[in-house]
């Protein structure tokens, strides 16, 4: 049986997220497990490539191209790209579902549900970000149209990414995101909130980019009404800002309700590899994002074994099952009587031992298996 050559799309690759993937797959990926695979080849940038675990059986491919802006990268994908697939490549794993070039077999891979989430595209004023999701939309589209198998990471996504693009015929398959154990830790909570005051508060955390959907200005408003009728609570916001007016919102709202900075701390950027620092430094999660596709930062704050107050929307229900207290994370009344019953509850200990327990469920290493055999048995 003739080995295979699988090459990874990673030219579209610049954030935390797709980039954090693709690491951990890499760095769990087993040959025994996979016989019939005998190169992967990674294309991308010089930076991503350079943060990529090595192996004898990893190759690296780049241009000139791809280290420059998302024009010349799409150049790159549309003109260029081609040719050396059809000389090196068995199959194409497109790792954000972007490939457009003329080159069969391609696994496409969902991780953006905003490009579905049409409702959310009303809330976005700027041209620019419009036209840029509908063109990301329709690479996405002509994408999975054209592949011979498609990775969602839930089931949620899977279900209504498939009856948009009616995909009920493709070859599918769910695969969730795996989780770092360095975000699995024990914490000690105080056993009642009679234990917490104003100078010793009940520190809330939330991480998350800064967009449209994430509801930071909905959070900050119902800690600031908790304060106001004598919750001693303090609130924590991790991420950068990923569409500038939701930015502009997030901190008006933060000057408006806590002008002299008591309660209200705010963190651009924090390295990925010290999140869980702050997770063992606070006492409570927050999770109020309405548009996911899988939750990573939400099943990476369980492992800390620390209460979650969580949005209600799909797909995090699918992830945090009973292991937290629910909320409408668009109206600040439903944030506010839920972090009250979280407090009213402390310290939950039936939820967050479910929680620990659901993390078996999140292998990195399972999810680098289940990728690649995947890939490999496409044509199977």
């Amino acid at each position: 049986m003739k080995k295979l050559t699988i090459v990874v799309d990673a030219t579209s690759i610049v954030n935390t997220g797709g980039l954090t993937h693709l690491y951990e797959i890499l760095y769990h990926y087993e040959e025994k497990a996979h016989p019939a695979i005998k190169t992967i080849i990674i294309i991308g940038s010089t930076k991503v490539l350079n943060s990529l675990p090595k192996k004898d059986i990893f190759k690296n491919k780049t241009s000139f191209l791809l280290n420059s802006n998302k024009f010349f990268r799409l150049i790159y994908q549309i003109f260029l790209m081609d040719f050396f697939l059809k000389k090196n490549a068995d199959i194409l794993f497109s790792l954000s579902g972007d490939f457009i070039g003329r080159f069969n077999p391609v696994v496409g891979m969902s991780q953006n549900m905003l490009l579905y989430e049409r409702k959310f595209w009303s809330e976005i004023k700027s041209f620019k970000e419009k036209t840029k999701l509908f063109i990301n939309f329709k690479r996405q589209q002509k994408c999975f149209k054209k592949s011979s198998g498609i990775i969602f990471i839930s089931n949620y996504a899977k279900k209504y990414i498939s009856n948009v693009l009616s995909l009920t015929e493709k070859k599918a398959s769910v695969i969730h995101h795996g989780i770092s154990e360095r975000f699995v830790f024990k914490n000690n909570l105080k056993k009642s909130l009679k234990n917490y005051s104003f100078e010793d508060p009940f520190k809330f955390i939330y991480v998350s980019t800064i967009h449209v959907y994430k509801n930071q200005w909905n959070v900050i408003e119902a800690i600031a009404n908790l304060r106001d009728i004598g919750y001693p609570v303090s609130l924590t916001l991790i991420g950068s800002v990923i569409y500038k007016p939701s930015g502009k919102r997030m901190i008006s709202i933060m000057k408006d309700r806590d002008p002299k900075n008591e309660f209200i701390n705010y963190i651009e950027e924090v390295e990925y590899n010290k999140i869980q620092n702050f997770y063992s430094s606070h006492d409570g999660i927050i999770f109020a994002s309405s548009c996911e596709n899988m939750p990573n930062i939400l099943i990476e704050s369980m492992g800390s074994g620390l209460p979650v107050a969580c949005s209600e929307k799909m797909p995090m229900p699918e992830f945090l099952g009973d292991g937290g207290i629910y909320f409408n994370p668009t109206l600040v009344e439903s944030i506010e009587q839920s972090l009250i019953n979280l407090l009213s509850n402390l310290p939950l200990l039936e939820q967050r031992t479910n929680n620990l327990k659901k993390l078996k469920n999140f292998s990195w290493r399972d999810t680098s298996k289940k990728t690649f055999s995947f890939i490999s048995n496409i044509n199977t």
